[in-house]
């Protein structure tokens, strides 16, 4: 029922199953949207996620009906929502390309380049990844 902006900091969105099993679906960073889902379906939705701050966050919070009054009355609103869409679709095929290797060490190998890109600080000594990740 409410769209979030991060504007600082990391998250990481995981979907909740009946079951009780979580799965991470998103490492998400600043300028990242969760819970557009409510915009298209109009309602609540049967899919239950979790959202965890890996560091320090600032996020901005919107209700869905607001939003979608402010994406008919300014075309530009609905123009950056769809950036920020598109931006999670590329990190998901991202993902799903990372899992596709074979082996656990091409997996780790791959997925670390993810985070260092996503979430790296480069320095003198290489690329630091700051978050705590199990």
């Amino acid at each position: 029922e409410r769209v979030y902006l991060i504007r600082r900091g990391a998250v990481r969105l995981s979907r909740v199953y009946e079951s009780g099993e979580e799965i991470t679906v998103a490492l998400l960073r600043e300028n990242s949207l969760f819970g557009v889902l409510s915009l298209l379906t109009g309602q609540r939705s049967d899919r239950f996620y979790h959202a965890v701050a890996f560091t320090r966050v600032e996020m901005v919070m919107a209700p869905a009906t607001s939003v979608k009054a402010a994406i008919e009355a300014d075309t530009s609103v609905g123009l950056r929502l769809l950036q920020g869409l598109s931006s999670r679709i590329l990190q998901t095929e991202t993902m799903i390309e990372t899992l596709t290797h074979r082996d656990m060490s091409s997996r780790l190998v791959s997925f670390l380049l993810v985070l260092c890109r996503d979430f790296g600080v480069a320095d003198e000594l290489g690329i630091t990844i700051d978050l705590r990740l199990s």
